[in-house]
């Protein structure tokens, strides 16, 4: 009798201990927005340097890319911008990425109240108010900015990384 007993334990224990998942249910039951496996693989090199050398994760970078490129695209000309974008595949979806900022609070909040000397300012204030929502460290935006440079220089047209670089003049 003992030995039935332990082995039923052991076989109760054993049974609990292993790892159980579901996963392909909870994709039938998500209710998530699911973004595009276009977007998510075009982006795979950009946002895989960022995840790796930076330790963040995928929406971690791509909404930090995303706040970056946004304050470039409000920076610059369509004509400027452009040059970026056609080197980023997926770059509306890094932009849709990036947080939604409320104008009335952060450091972009009390900026906005300055003047024009702090409209100056504000957009880089919204880069580190996305980065503090993301959870990302305000001192990781310019190893951030090197990586998105890299990318350019390999990947892009002469000027590509100067017109980034103007775009975001007011983090540099």
């Amino acid at each position: 009798m003992k030995l039935s007993a332990v082995f039923g334990l052991f076989l109760v224990s054993a049974t609990l201990s292993i790892p159980v998942t579901a996963g392909w249910f909870d994709d039938l039951t998500s209710k998530e927005e699911v973004k595009p496996q276009a977007a998510q693989t075009q982006n795979n090199d950009l946002v895989s340097s960022v995840m790796t050398q930076l330790g963040l994760n995928q929406s971690q970078a791509e909404g930090g890319l995303g706040s970056l490129l946004s304050l470039a695209q409000s920076s610059l000309n369509s004509n400027e911008f452009g040059s970026i974008a056609s080197a980023i595949p997926g770059v509306d979806a890094l932009l849709s990425a990036a947080p939604e900022l409320d104008n009335e609070s952060g450091m972009s909040g009390l900026l906005a109240k300055a003047g024009d000397f702090g409209s100056s300012l504000q957009g880089g204030a919204q880069v580190y108010d996305a980065f503090e929502k993301l959870g990302i460290s305000k001192e990781l935006a310019a190893p951030m900015i090197d990586i998105v440079k890299g990318y350019l220089d390999a990947n892009a047209g002469d000027g590509t990384t100067d017109m980034l670089m103007k775009g975001l003049g007011a983090i540099l």
